[in-house]
């Protein structure tokens, strides 16, 4: 992605970031999360005190998107397949009761979506799409 199409999509609002990243991972068939070494995927609480994990629909967006903290432990940028995503990662956050925090923005912007929200959503789009 060039910083054009970045900063445009980093300006938009959370809803319409969300309803990107779902069109988009649905399309490409994976998600993006940050890790931090050998210490697993970056999850961080949010203003309400509810852990979230930080999901991108883009590499280059979750490279520019890395928190301030993370970056500096080192955190890059992991991509997940969508399959795998949806069939562990999901019900594994469900059990534990943290949230994905979809596209956020540099300022840690953006909707924090239950597991079976975000499955059903992204199910319904790759059905749409790969009907």
């Amino acid at each position: 992605m060039n910083e054009k199409q970045i900063e445009n999509l980093l300006n938009q609002s959370a809803q319409e970031r969300y309803e990107y990243f779902v069109r988009y991972c649905a399309d490409f068939q994976e998600v993006w999360g940050l890790t931090v070494g050998e210490d697993g995927w970056v999850i961080f609480k949010d203003s309400d005190g509810d852990e979230v994990f930080p999901l991108w629909p883009h590499k280059d967006l979750a490279e520019v998107c890395c928190f301030g903290e993370h970056r500096s432990m080192g955190a890059k940028p992991q991509s997940i397949p969508l399959d795998s995503f949806l069939q562990n990662c999901v019900p594994d956050m469900i059990s534990e009761k943290i949230y994905f925090g979809v596209f956020y923005n540099k300022s840690r912007e953006g909707l924090a979506v239950d597991g079976y929200s975000l499955k059903e959503a992204l199910e319904a789009e790759v059905s749409s799409v790969w009907e």
